[in-house]
């Protein structure tokens, strides 16, 4: 086995046109890299109980691709764990059905694993559809960070370098290679070491947060976290959940309790009067702007929380 064979696991649910596209790029990539490093590149699907016809089409026009077709939705925790337990190779790239990788996307990625023998994880630079940056790692939420960041403070030029924010909006941030606290899920590249000695995601969280929490266990265990913005793709970003960002707001929210249950128990009653407050002070103001729809999502938030 080359040591810089790779695992690409992608999974799929409802998204049949956007999965189809993401592993037309994903050919390219592929070939590519194989070309350049002479290693082995195993892709495999995991459908989450689509009924639009993705594992269809999968198995029809992808034979290269190997399609586990799932009964139920088993969650991104859950069913990257199942997949993540059956490949063997030194590295594995979780590749969400809504990324499209670029020709050198996957050979820049393994390129720096071996050029920086600090990284265990490699977050990419990942762009909107329309070229625009998106911000795909940040610092990882604790209770001082938390509160700026549902008061929408976050990212105030006098608490940047007071407090690093969990969701970095400063394009300065994603400019250059250096360790973070978290990256993205839509394109997570680990040595599967890590997975080994971590356990992988935390099957409690079905969707969303889910690769922050596994990521602050992945940085308790000594291991690196990088962000390489050398690596680029595209992500649409929301198309499992078809786009409906009201439902990304409400599960990253319970997410973060969770994640702050889990890790800071203790503080997590102050969190919640903050978080309460953040939430009622963004009812007042969406709902003055007239953006009901917004101010609705939020009330919905203090359900949550």
């Amino acid at each position: 086995m080359n040591n810089l064979d790779l695992s690409v696991i992608i999974l799929s649910f409802n998204t049949k046109d956007i999965t189809g596209r993401c592993l037309d790029n994903l050919k390219v990539a592929k070939e590519y890299c194989q070309k350049k490093l002479k290693n082995n590149i195993s892709v495999i699907v995991l459908d989450n109980a689509s009924n639009d016809g993705s594992p269809e089409l999968v198995k029809s026009d992808y034979p290269w691709v190997k399609l586990i077709a799932s009964k139920e939705n088993l969650g991104f925790s859950k069913g990257n764990n199942l997949v993540i337990k059956q490949v063997k190779s030194p590295f594995i790239l979780l590749l969400n059905s809504d990324v499209y990788l670029e020709e050198e996307s996957l050979y820049k990625a393994l390129a720096y694993f071996r050029v920086n023998l600090n990284c265990d994880v490699l977050g990419a630079k990942l762009k909107y559809a329309n070229g625009k940056l998106q911000p795909s790692c940040g610092n990882l939420p604790h209770p001082l960070n938390l509160i700026p960041w549902i008061l929408g403070l976050g990212n105030l030029p006098i608490l940047l370098n007071l407090i690093p924010p969990f969701h970095p909006k400063d394009k300065k941030y994603f400019s250059k290679a250096h360790r973070v606290g978290w990256i993205m899920g839509a394109f997570f590249m680990l040595k599967r070491e890590v997975f080994e000695r971590t356990g992988g995601f935390d099957e409690n969280l079905f969707m969303h947060m889910e690769e922050v929490e596994w990521c602050k266990r992945i940085i308790k265990r000594g291991y690196k976290i990088w962000y390489g913005p050398s690596v680029e793709a595209v992500h649409l970003h929301g198309a499992s959940t078809n786009f409906d960002l009201s439902a990304s707001f409400l599960n990253e929210l319970k997410g973060v309790k969770y994640f702050s249950l889990k890790h800071y128990k203790s503080s997590y009653q102050l969190v919640k009067l903050f978080l309460n407050l953040g939430l009622v002070l963004r009812v007042i103001v969406f709902s003055l702007l007239g953006k009901t729809k917004r101010a609705r999502v939020y009330l919905e938030g203090l359900k949550v929380i």
